[in-house]
């Protein structure tokens, strides 16, 4: 028997586009003197809300005056075909707002710069995931007509009888069906990442070998594609592609992200080298590096350095597993400790270290200290693996988001293949796909918090009488 109840407003999940979704709502219409009710669904408990956004380090590509890279938004632009221009022109344009309305709601950024080399020419880290859902969850919970129904799955998208969405049929705890009513829908609830039916659909075999970065990602398991598709919803972005990174393969720890490849070799199970290391700066390489790492090298590598690799000032900061590192006084030591063939991680070693050209070494930008005469030369940061102990992180495959998802417009209004927006259907964050061959980090979760927005104040706006 369907239990049936009305908001205003019904949002589906609570990372940061969800939150963002409702309180823009709450605010726009509490501009109007209204106090709207509002319904926020989520799959998880309530210990655990706030999506693959509690976990994550959160960090946001804007300068301390609230502006983002530009270069990193055509680079974006120019990537394939297919990207949403007017997508990352509004990004840009409405990125300084947003962080300053995360500002007021008690989120704190940080611009102390890395000291690293960097693609991105600004950037900012907020106080961790955690501070957002924290901060707009306290927020919204000032309100007294929002409900939160956690352990509660979106099972389908309702429509009138023109076609309206009205609401959404949702599944509790209890197993029992029921009905959320509701003047407009927002979709927030992530991709397919914890889906891994969907991931081998799209990505390809073995791709159930790639772990989830944190274990709320667990819960995006393609729910907004799949209720939006099935009521004549476009999708965009590319499917078979994810954003990936590499993590200590013995950890258990969230987001055990291991970054300082570009700064020692990494070589697989028969301890050769496959990539070039210094191709590109440390946020640059991971991505397309994890994905090798799955799709080539059986889901295994390990990042190896010397005393001078670890003794980086900053480098701690890099490798962010809870785990220390394999350590011995010998290559052919480290190499038995990491169950690869000693013999052959010498010679590795051996024809790397002998490649080193003479240079100077610097972090601090792509310095041109490469080998030459290898079958895969490195082209920036090489320096011979000499100093003992030597030191190295097995290194597995994760996903943080897939690049695929439903279209939106800059309304963050949900379209059809034909461009019309399906009335009242919101969508925003990872559940919308706007990635195509690479993503440049740091514009995840901003996106998440803009178009979030964007969708609870059109929500609002279409609320009017």
């Amino acid at each position: 028997m369907e239990e049936r109840s009305h908001f205003d407003l019904l949002v589906i999940g609570t990372g940061a586009a969800g939150l963002s979704s409702a309180l823009g709502f709450i605010e726009a219409a509490a501009e109007r003197g209204e106090s709207p009710s509002v319904a926020v669904v989520e799959r998880s408990s309530e210990q655990e809300r706030g999506g693959a956004t509690k976990g994550s380090w959160a960090n946001l590509m804007v300068n301390p005056e609230g502006v983002v890279d530009p270069d990193v938004i055509q680079r974006v632009i120019d990537s394939h075909p297919e990207v949403d221009e007017a997508y990352f022109r509004t990004l840009e344009a409405a990125a300084g707002e947003a962080v300053d309305w995360l500002g007021k709601h008690g989120v704190t950024l940080d611009h102390t710069p890395t000291g690293f080399a960097m693609e991105s020419t600004y950037r900012a880290t907020v106080g961790g995931g955690q501070a957002i859902v924290e901060a707009l969850t306290e927020a919204i919970e000032r309100y007294p007509a929002v409900s939160f129904h956690y352990e509660t799955e979106a099972v389908r998208l309702r429509l009138n009888g023109a076609g309206r969405v009205d609401g959404v049929l949702v599944r509790g705890a209890d197993g029992l069906l029921r009905v959320l009513s509701a003047g407009s829908v927002v979709v927030a609830c992530g991709g397919f990442e914890g889906n891994y039916e969907m991931l081998t659909r799209y990505v390809g075999p073995r791709a159930g070998e790639i772990v989830p970065v944190v274990p709320a990602v667990r819960n995006n398991v393609g729910d907004g594609l799949r209720m939006i598709t099935e009521i004549g919803g476009d999708t965009a972005g590319q499917f078979d592609m994810l954003h990936v990174q590499l993590v200590d393969s013995r950890s258990s720890k969230p987001d055990a992200g291991i970054f300082g490849v570009p700064y020692g070799i990494i070589v697989n199970k028969a301890a050769e080298r496959f990539v070039d290391e210094g191709s590109r700066t440390f946020e640059g390489l991971n991505e397309s590096l994890a994905f090798e790492v799955w799709r080539n090298q059986n889901s295994a590598a390990y990042f190896i350095g010397d005393a001078q690799t670890f003794s980086i000032p900053g480098f701690e900061h890099l490798n962010q597993t809870d785990l220390a590192p394999v350590e011995a006084d010998t290559i052919p030591g480290l190499a038995r400790g990491l169950g690869l063939d000693p013999e052959k991680l010498e010679a590795t070693v051996s024809a790397f270290n002998s490649a080193v050209q003479d240079g100077t070494f610097d972090v601090s930008r792509c310095d041109g200290k490469r080998t030459t005469g290898l079958a895969i030369d490195k082209t920036n940061w090489a320096r011979t693996l000499s100093e003992g102990p030597f030191r190295a992180y097995p290194v597995k495959t994760a996903v943080t988001f897939s690049f695929g998802g439903v279209r939106t417009d800059v309304r963050a209004r949900v379209l059809t293949p034909g461009g019309t927006p399906i009335p009242h259907l919101y969508a925003a964050g990872v559940a919308t796909g706007v990635w195509y061959q690479e993503y440049p980090g740091a514009l995840s979760v901003l996106r998440c918090v803009v178009f979030g927005r964007i969708a609870g104040r059109e929500a609002a706006q279409a609320a009017r009488p």
